[in-house]
């Protein structure tokens, strides 16, 4: 079986923004992929997000965040750009610790009657100590780092959700 859960991180990963914490609300939407804080400091989706994440809810394969930020920017912003829809459980807290993030994660799903082996897993952060953190915690999760590993963000689906041959 392929991917079944793909987890994103949301700064420098899902949009243009490297702490969406230090922004201050209240947010407005700006146009269909960015939003800004009241200083007018903008935060905007990487090209082709919404099309992956539209085309993974299609394929039924479970999206989930794990943030180290605080729960009401990110909150905030994926309301206004009608994101919010796309996740299961997400995970927005105030620490580093995104092994924990994602450990609670799977036990929630688990809890719902999902469950996943960590070669179902995709975890898609710009950081590689968040990447490695959570694969020494969960074990032999699938992992990409933009920048690293992809430069266009459908590299993503490719990887979650590869066109099946036929």
């Amino acid at each position: 079986m392929g991917i079944r859960l793909v987890i994103f991180d949301c700064d420098q990963t899902l949009w243009r923004h490297e702490d969406v914490s230090s922004l201050r609300p209240p947010f407005h939407k700006v146009d269909e992929e960015t939003a800004a804080d009241a200083r007018g400091v903008p935060v905007r989706l990487f090209a082709g997000v919404r099309d992956v994440l539209e085309e993974l809810r299609r394929r039924a394969i479970v999206c989930s965040i794990a943030s180290w930020n605080r729960p009401e920017p990110v909150l905030s912003i994926f309301d206004l750009l009608d994101l919010r829809r796309f996740f299961t459980h997400p995970k927005v807290e105030f620490h580093p610790h995104k092994d924990r993030m994602v450990a609670g994660l799977l036990a929630e799903l688990q809890d719902e009657g999902i469950a996943l082996r960590p070669e179902e897993i995709l975890f898609v952060d710009d950081r590689a100590r968040n990447l490695e953190a959570v694969r020494s915690a969960i074990g032999p999760i699938q992992t990409m780092q933009p920048g690293v590993d992809f430069t266009d963000f459908r590299e993503v689906l490719r990887r979650a959700a590869p066109a099946s041959s036929g």
